[in-house]
């Protein structure tokens, strides 16, 4: 059970270290004691207060898992979402199934995509060789009836792997703005918060 406002600063302020800014960190302790200030000044307890705040640590993952979701927004990486969905996780229990089932299902599904894209980019020119060393009459493994409808086949492999490669990079880029949406959405919704 928490003693006073000093300890309900420092806890916030180690939960916090590390993940904001120093400046900010600072910002936002200030704001924390003006709360206070003001609170006591209409003669609330600090237990009243404790209350209506929450708990420091509850306080700090939302504060954390807010300004992680922004830095992923502002700063487009693998990395800054990783930590963005590690963050929101810890806001609730249901967000394994609400946060983190989606984030593996849009990997996996980015990832079959990339794979695939590869592959026919891959086969594409190896049965573009096949073709031609038939066309060519050298004993080779026949993959194609005709040598000559071969050739435009691997060109048409390869083109639909290295569109899929581009288009699954525009799809990961769509998703990550979808998916940041629906972070802060998800924050709002377990916070309470109706701004953004």
């Amino acid at each position: 059970m928490l003693q006073n406002e000093q300890e309900y600063i420092r806890i916030l302020r180690d939960r916090l270290e590390g993940t904001l800014p120093a400046e900010d960190l600072e910002d936002l302790l200030s704001d924390y004691r003006e709360h206070f200030r003001l609170g006591k000044a209409d003669g609330r307890s600090e237990e009243e207060l404790f209350r209506s705040l929450g708990s420091p640590e509850e306080v700090a993952k939302e504060i954390r898992a807010t300004h992680l979701v922004k830095k992923a927004e502002h700063t487009c990486s693998c990395r800054n979402i990783f930590h963005a969905v590690v963050a929101t996780l810890g806001l609730g229990l249901f967000n394994l199934v609400f946060v983190l089932l989606p984030f593996l299902l849009l990997i996996a599904m980015l990832l079959f995509v990339f794979v695939t894209g590869v592959v026919f980019t891959l086969v594409g020119p190896a049965a573009f060789v096949y073709a031609l060393l038939q066309l060519m009459g050298l004993p080779a493994f026949s993959i194609w009836l005709s040598p000559l409808a071969g050739i435009f086949l691997s060109v048409g492999i390869t083109a639909i792997g290295l569109l899929l490669i581009i288009g699954d990079y525009y799809l990961a880029r769509f998703f990550y703005l979808l998916g940041i949406r629906y972070l802060k959405w998800n924050i709002r919704v377990i916070t309470g918060t109706v701004n953004e």
